[in-house]
C-alpha cells in the first residue's frame, strides 16, 4: 500500500504547505542575485549557484536550475529558458505525467530534452478509500520515507544522464520533475554533494521547495484531486511538503548499500574521482 500510495502522490501535488523553510539561502549576498526566478506557467524554478562548498569555493551560477513540470511553461518562458543560456532538460517525471502536457514543447526546442519512459507504482487513492483504507500522518510520512530510500536506485538512470549533461556540456542544465520537490530534490541534493557542497546547505536547498512551491497552481496538472481533496490537512501535510527526514532517509539508505555517497556516483552513475574533479572545475568559482 505504501509504495502504491507514494507513486500516486508524484502525480498529484494539491495543497500548498506552511513548513517554514531557511530564508537565507534565498538570495547570494556577495552577488545580490536572486535563487527563485518567476515563471509564469513554470513553479519552483530556482538557480543553484552561489552555495558555498567545504573547502571555500562556490558554485557558478547559471549552470544547474531545478524546476517543477517544464510542461506547464508558457512561451514567455521558454523565451527566458532560452536567455538563460540552457542547453540541457532533464525530465524525471514518468510517461504517465509527461501524457498530461498540452503542449510538449520542449520535444522539439533544440534544448538537449531528455526524458524516459517508466511508470510509477501510483494506485488509486480513490480506490483505497472505498475499501475503508485507514490513513493517517504517519502512515503517509512512513510513504515519503519509504519512497525516498528508493529513489538512488530508481531514478539512477535518469541521474546518470544528469550527471552526464553537466558533464559533458557547457550550457546550463535544467532538471525537474513534476513538483520539483522529491526526484528533482534528490538529484539536486547528489550534484551538490558531488561539489563538496556541506549537508546542512544541501538540506537546506532541499527545504527551500515548502516555500517556493505554488502547490495549488499544479492542480491543473494532477489526476485524481478529489481523492486527494479528501484527505485531511493534517494527513495530507506529510505527503506534498518536504521534510527533512526525507532527505536523510535517501542519503542514509546510499551510506547502507554503498558505504558513502562517492561509492554511489562511482557504481551507479559512472561518476569516479577523475570524474568529480571534472565537474568540480566546471561548475565551482
Amino acid at each position: 500500500m505504501k509504495k502504491a500510495l507514494f507513486g500516486l502522490l508524484l502525480l498529484t501535488p494539491t495543497m500548498a504547505i506552511a513548513q517554514h523553510a531557511p530564508t537565507a539561502a534565498h538570495t547570494d549576498p556577495a552577488t545580490t542575485r536572486t535563487r527563485e526566478i518567476a515563471l509564469a506557467g513554470g513553479d519552483n524554478f530556482r538557480d543553484i549557484g552561489g552555495y558555498r562548498t567545504k573547502d571555500g569555493h562556490s558554485i557558478a551560477w547559471g549552470k544547474l536550475y531545478r524546476s517543477a513540470s517544464v510542461g506547464r511553461y508558457t512561451a514567455d518562458d521558454q523565451a527566458l529558458v532560452r536567455k538563460l543560456g540552457v542547453g540541457s532538460i532533464i525530465d524525471l517525471r514518468s510517461t504517465r505525467e509527461r501524457q498530461t502536457d498540452k503542449t510538449p514543447w520542449m520535444q522539439d526546442s533544440g534544448l538537449g530534452y531528455w526524458a524516459r519512459d517508466y511508470d510509477l507504482s501510483g494506485g488509486n487513492l480513490g480506490a483505497l478509500f472505498a475499501k475503508g483504507t485507514t490513513l493517517d500522518a504517519g502512515t503517509m510520512r512512513g510513504v515519503m520515507i519509504q519512497g525516498y530510500r528508493g529513489f538512488p536506485k530508481e531514478q539512477a538512470a535518469s541521474y546518470r544522464m544528469l550527471f552526464d549533461r553537466l558533464l559533458t556540456s557547457d550550457k546550463a542544465v535544467i532538471v525537474n520533475c513534476t513538483a520539483g520537490k522529491d526526484r528533482t530534490g534528490v538529484g539536486v541534493a547528489l550534484v551538490l554533494s558531488a561539489l563538496g557542497v556541506p549537508y546542512d546547505t544541501i538540506m537546506e536547498d532541499y527545504l527551500l521547495s515548502n516555500s517556493t512551491l505554488d502547490m495549488e497552481a499544479l492542480r491543473a496538472d494532477a489526476g485524481m484531486n478529489a481523492a486527494m481533496s479528501a484527505l485531511p490537512a493534517d494527513v495530507a501535510k506529510p505527503l506534498l511538503g518536504v521534510e527533512r527526514a526525507y532527505l536523510d532517509a535517501a542519503f542514509d539508505q546510499i551510506r547502507k548499500d554503498y558505504g558513502d555517497v562517492d561509492t554511489y556516483l562511482a557504481r551507479e552513475l559512472g561518476v569516479d574521482s577523475k570524474a568529480l574533479q571534472r565537474l568540480r572545475k566546471q561548475m565551482l568559482r
